[in-house]
């Protein structure tokens, strides 16, 4: 891959990353100083997962439910919609990012988180990579 695909920078209805709260949210994580994609990966990462409170119940019948901006302010989210936070603020930052899904298997939950399993992951080094917990502490 010799080029980034601008589409994974760009902001979306749900991955909104022009949105004023998202840009703020962003600079107030990264400060202005910026550092590594790296760097900014994994402060954007533990932002997310240990400032906005994973709730199975957060409701996800409609699309304004996955919208970053609404995630950051309601302050809760489930895997998807704290997958779409988290694409948002790399986008804001300008780190490329998109959201993934997959399959879960062995999990306890019900069919519907099952199958609405996300994550988020980011370019780093031209190569994405999947944001959890193994590969950032």
């Amino acid at each position: 891959m010799d080029r980034i695909d601008e589409k994974y920078l760009l902001p979306t209805a749900i991955i909104d990353s022009d949105s004023p709260l998202i840009l703020e949210h962003a600079e107030k994580i990264i400060g202005t100083v910026g550092g590594s994609a790296v760097e900014k990966a994994v402060k954007l990462y533990y932002a997310v997962r240990d400032g906005i409170w994973y709730d199975p119940y957060y409701p996800f019948y409609l699309a304004e439910h996955y919208r970053a901006s609404n995630v950051l302010k309601s302050g809760r989210g489930f895997c998807v919609s704290k997958a779409s936070l988290l694409c948002a603020l790399g986008r804001a930052c300008g780190v490329p990012s998109r959201v993934g899904f997959a399959t879960v298997r062995n999990h306890l939950a019900t069919r519907q988180l099952i199958e609405f399993f996300g994550y988020g992951s980011v370019c780093l080094s031209r190569i994405y990579r999947i944001l959890s917990k193994r590969q950032v502490g």
